[in-house]
């Protein structure tokens, strides 16, 4: 190899080498970059910073408490006069400054009112049933219950305060019975409770199937699930189908198509179901 041939190779060797080297300490530099970033300096959450790094939260503004200005007052109704039990009428008779020379005004009174619930006392019918003795045959006797009182011990304002404890504000039932024994003074036990519940849903069962089939009659409706316990460790599924106007629940242990179907009715291949 000759001496020009040499260097020129030479020289090619240091043009390839610096051009490396360029682009070493551009990856060295984009690395260190990389090292350098934390959630102070760019999009990375605080939980990716290096241990030891000092984090400051950002200072949440703090809301001045009470109304804000221009807010419209909320003032506690006044019960109606009906049912104000008594008046107590409060006569200014001394002024602020000592006079008591005072002259009454057209100005309305100031009204101050103090409500409280009244001990409850329940109500109850009894019914006596005699007994008689046949002079014939000696067999004692009695006329029975009506219909509609058999096997029934509590009436509809008992079984109202029964559907709001334990339906919609969703008490348990201990809690509901005491609420019974000793706010409202009913002897009731927890089966008797239950009967109550019982007799809820006997009665909503015709307006139950009613709005049902009213929905299964729209043009559009629609049904979804979602998982719902049923006690004693039991999974179960809550149901709904509603339309613009109402809506219907049911409570079934699986989300098969028997419950579908048993949900959507005559319907169950017209209605769009949303799952």
């Amino acid at each position: 190899m000759d001496k020009d041939t040499y260097i020129k190779q030479l020289e090619n060797k240091i043009v390839e080498l610096e051009k490396r080297i360029e682009t070493l300490e551009k990856h060295i530099e984009k690395l260190e970059r990389l090292l350098d970033m934390n959630s102070k300096n760019s999009s990375k959450p605080p939980s990716s910073d290096p241990p030891g790094m000092l984090t400051t939260l950002p200072k949440q503004r703090r809301k001045k408490r009470g109304a804000r200005n221009g807010h419209q007052p909320h003032l506690r109704a006044f019960l109606p006069q009906e049912f104000v039990k008594k008046h107590i009428h409060l006569k200014p008779e001394v002024c602020t400054c000592g006079s008591t020379n005072l002259k009454d005004t057209s100005q309305p009174p100031l009204r101050h009112q103090i409500v409280d619930i009244p001990p409850v006392k329940p109500e109850a019918i009894e019914y006596i049933q005699h007994i008689s003795q046949c002079e014939d045959c000696g067999a004692f006797i009695y006329r029975p219950l009506p219909d509609e009182v058999k096997r029934k011990h509590f009436g509809p304002g008992v079984l109202a305060v029964v559907a709001v404890l334990t339906g919609m504000l969703n008490t348990s039932k201990r809690k509901a019975l005491a609420m019974m024994n000793e706010v409202f003074y009913i002897p009731m036990s927890l089966g008797g409770l239950s009967n109550c519940e019982a007799q809820l849903a006997e009665a909503l069962e015709q307006p139950y199937q009613q709005v049902a089939e009213y929905i299964q009659t729209q043009r559009t409706a629609h049904a979804d699930e979602t998982g719902w316990s049923r006690g004693n460790k039991l999974k179960g599924w809550l149901w709904m189908l509603c339309c613009t106007s109402a809506a219907v629940f049911m409570i079934q242990a699986g989300r098969g198509q028997t419950a579908a179907k048993k949900l959507l009715g005559a319907f169950a291949g017209v209605l769009h179901c949303d799952r």
